[in-house]
């Protein structure tokens, strides 16, 4: 609170045109640290000068201020997993601008929506996104890149056409969502994949095999075949926070694997804290 009274001030400044006013103001900022940068993340969420805030923002946010942001957006009642995506992976790239991920879910969708037919039941819409993400698009399963963090990461998702399981899961989501498509996320042990379960229709999503649909028994199979448990629990849908918790799992190994021990340790941290929550 002292510091946002001491920064209250700036707000009149933000949308001066002087370049001597906003490097005055960006100083400021700056010597404010973490606070400064919290104040204007603030700014982004309501006001008029929402824009001037996110250009200073670009000049001043860094790891530190990026990894508390998405702390402290969990801690949000209004927060959502495509955002908290952005955020998460913004804690390792200050620099991913806010439309890293949503100009991708929006051409996709866009897309998918110019192929699809009324009337047309919820598979046939289904198949239509996944012809659009998997066959036009072509994203695969990175398989021979499934240690690298880059695998995990959506925009490097986007850039690559490869990705995990959860990766592609959260692509193809995240596009549904703006298609009205039911789909929620389901963590398997051993390979996470999306679910329909809408009325007496329940069928799977293979992501990373190119948007396969599987029955409740085919995936139960899959998982005995594998010897992993296939128990009832884990056939239903996880939550935002266990959909982010997986993701930082995953990201700790990989992480651990490139021998990147700082972004490890963040990622476990994380990871604590969305399980602990839980």
């Amino acid at each position: 609170m002292q510091e946002d009274a001491r920064l209250a001030p700036l707000g009149r400044l933000l949308d001066d045109p002087s370049p001597v006013v906003r490097q005055a103001v960006l100083e400021r900022l700056r010597e404010a640290g973490v606070a400064g940068i919290e104040w204007l993340e603030q700014r982004l969420e309501a006001g008029p000068d929402a824009e001037q805030a996110k250009l200073l923002l670009d000049s001043l946010r860094t790891p530190e201020s990026a990894a508390r942001a998405f702390i402290r957006y969990l801690g949000s009642d209004k927060a959502e997993l495509e955002r908290a995506c952005l955020l998460l992976e913004r804690a390792a790239d200050p620099s991913l601008p806010d439309d890293a991920h949503s100009a991708e879910f929006d051409r996709l969708a866009g897309r998918t929506r110019e192929l699809l037919v009324d009337p047309q039941d919820l598979r046939s819409r289904c198949k239509t996104l996944c012809r659009v993400v998997f066959g036009e698009e072509g994203y695969r399963g990175a398989r021979e890149s499934m240690s690298s963090p880059g695998s995990s990461l959506l925009s490097r998702v986007i850039a690559s056409r490869r990705g995990i399981p959860i990766s592609l899961c959260l692509l193809c989501l995240f596009t549904a969502r703006r298609l009205g498509l039911p789909l929620e996320p389901v963590g398997l042990p051993g390979r996470f994949m999306l679910g329909v379960f809408k009325g007496n229709e329940t069928f799977y999503l293979d992501c990373f095999e190119g948007g396969t649909f599987r029955t409740r028994s085919e995936v139960q199979l899959m998982l005995l075949d594998n010897h992993l448990p296939a128990d009832e629990a884990f056939l239903g849908p996880v939550s935002a926070r266990q959909t982010l918790a997986r993701c930082c799992r995953n990201l700790v190994s990989q992480c651990e694997a490139a021998g990147d021990d700082s972004l490890s340790r963040m990622y476990q941290g994380f990871a604590q804290t969305l399980e602990r929550d839980a």
